[in-house]
């Protein structure tokens, strides 16, 4: 087939007859890599789906032009239509393998289901190849994981075998929805390395889902910028990093959090200055999770030692599985270790019976707040607790939500009624409607937009002056504990491997993990891609 594997002209999406998406123009080429970019709502993921026939049962898909892999997408009526294209003709990848892959079935059932149905294949046959697709995945023992299920597997190897089971069709045009926003930086770009490489080997063309800039930088060959459901720009990557031409472009890319380059040159890093009074001392922190009475459990702590000045914001980075989560589960008391001591300003923080002190903002706020309560009513719970009368708690309440930059009339919506930015902004003024002293955020921006993520890390910074509050900000994103950090502490494996302040840390790395994890971090230059020569940018 010539031409481009998929070709939109004026397309556009209606639900219950609000217009969604119109007049998008696009199209992806073999071999060729087009990052569909823009924040939450901006119609990217329906514009996606549009391509396989997910749309909602009420969505009205139009177009002057839909076509993809030769087939004209609005003739398709039926759902043995649509089902006949997608594997063979289009695959696809999730941003959270987990949810996507059935839980009873192993990973060859799974992988096997679409050799037969798409390839006809004999289930001796199918065993093979399954075998051989998830090697190509670079995933060791390919065949003893046939016979494992998904959650045996970590994040990483799921989203492996995600693309293996969307390669098994030998598809014309894979589609990737944001699948590596929930991954570590180092296993983010194993996942990126990958679907690059698979697009050079097979040919296919991969329409990429993202709102991360420094991955489009990374992998794209060209980019469409979506905003309110309409595409403002499309242009080469090189081009669009180098001379944007829409004010709100401009405006993703100066927002992107980075790690200036000169700062992981040791020669440039900075000596500590005098250390302040310590707020939070943790001495020989263990903690193993039981796997009950014929297993030893898996140690998430061992042995952790860490101090946390008065006034500072400490990063800690690792990561997933390296402990961090479970420390902060620890510090704040929602769980106890097996041995070890704490002191929350010189007093034995296990003995207390009142640590209101220490509060937590979690990293999904939708599952943190109570999905039939008041946003209002959420923020001041705590202080209803403490026996604050009616009328003073609905004036508190006002006054934390005009604090985190919220109007105070959204007192009485609920928490399906905002945005994620909004409800992360509702979990920071529940945090500090007890006036805390220290703040845990645990991967607070982590599933938020570029720009959100830009404002709720700006909103920390001004809280934590305006609340005196020392902060322990938690994170496998090296570009956004680099923007808020005083120190960093960096876990590996339920072990802090090195600390130190910031600069030190990104400067002059002293152990092989840390030195990793920042040689992950990705470039937002696109000249500077280490996934694909390009011969031509512009």
């Amino acid at each position: 087939m010539t031409g481009p594997v998929l070709r939109y002209r004026n397309a556009g999406i209606e639900i219950g007859g609000r217009s969604l998406v119109r007049g998008v123009d696009l199209e992806v080429h073999r071999n060729e890599i087009v990052a569909l970019v823009g924040e939450s709502g901006s119609g990217k993921t329906l514009t996606a789906l549009s391509t396989l026939g997910l749309l909602p049962p009420t969505a009205r898909f139009t177009a002057d032009e839909a076509v993809l892999n030769g087939h004209d997408l609005r003739g398709l009526r039926t759902e043995g239509d649509w089902r006949a294209l997608r594997g063979s003709d289009v695959g696809i990848v999730f941003q959270e393998p987990l949810s996507s892959l059935n839980p009873v079935l192993t990973i060859g059932d799974q992988i096997g289901e679409v050799l037969r149905y798409k390839r006809g294949m004999p289930r001796r046959q199918r065993r093979t190849e399954a075998a051989d697709l998830l090697a190509r995945m670079h995933l060791a023992r390919p065949a003893e994981l046939l016979d494992e299920y998904p959650h045996q597997l970590s994040g990483g190897m799921r989203q492996r075998v995600m693309l293996a089971i969307a390669m098994a069709g030998e598809p014309s045009l894979l589609v990737a929805d944001e699948p590596t926003t929930a991954l570590d930086n180092s296993v983010q770009a194993q996942v990126l390395e990958l679907i690059v490489e698979t697009a050079e080997q097979t040919g296919v063309g991969v329409l990429f889902i993202t709102h991360d800039l420094s991955v489009v930088a990374q992998v794209a060959d060209r980019v469409a910028v979506m905003r309110g459901g309409e595409i403002l720009e499309s242009a080469p990557v090189g081009r669009l990093f180098k001379a944007p031409e829409d004010d709100y472009t401009r405006r993703l890319i100066r927002l992107a959090p980075k790690v200036p380059a000169v700062m992981r040159d040791a020669s440039l890093a900075q000596p500590a200055p005098p250390a302040p009074k310590p707020l939070l001392e943790l001495r020989g922190i263990t903690k193993r999770y039981s796997a009950g009475w014929r297993g030893q459990g898996t140690l998430a702590l061992d042995n952790v030692s860490l101090m946390v000045n008065e006034g500072e914001t400490l990063g800690l980075v690792g990561e997933s599985g390296s402990g961090k989560s479970s420390l902060a589960r620890i510090v704040t008391g929602l769980a106890r270790p097996d041995s070890g001591t704490a002191l929350f300003d010189g007093r034995d923080l296990f003995a207390s019976t009142d640590n209101s002190d220490l509060q937590m903002v979690f990293q999904d706020p939708f599952s943190s707040l109570n999905p039939r309560m008041r946003i209002g009513d959420s923020i001041v719970e705590p202080l209803r607790a403490r026996g604050m009368r009616r009328g003073a708690l609905r004036d508190r309440a006002a006054d934390l939500l005009e604090t985190v930059g919220l109007r105070s009339a959204m007192f009485d919506r609920l928490p399906h009624e905002l945005s994620g930015g909004q409800r992360q902004r509702v979990g920071i003024a529940r945090a500090l409607s007890v006036k805390p002293r220290l703040l845990i955020c645990d991967e607070p921006v982590s599933a938020l937009d570029v720009s959100v993520q830009a404002d709720i890390l700006a909103l920390l910074e001004r809280l934590r002056a305006e609340f005196r509050l020392t902060t322990i900000f938690i994170a496998h994103g090296l570009d956004s504990i680099y923007s808020v950090s005083d120190r960093v502490a960096v876990m590996q494996k339920g072990r802090v491997v090195e600390e130190g302040p910031r600069d030190a840390v990104f400067g002059a790395p002293q152990h092989d993990y840390t030195r990793r994890l920042l040689g992950a971090i990705l470039d937002s230059d696109p000249d500077n891609s280490r996934f694909r020569r390009r011969e031509e940018t512009l």
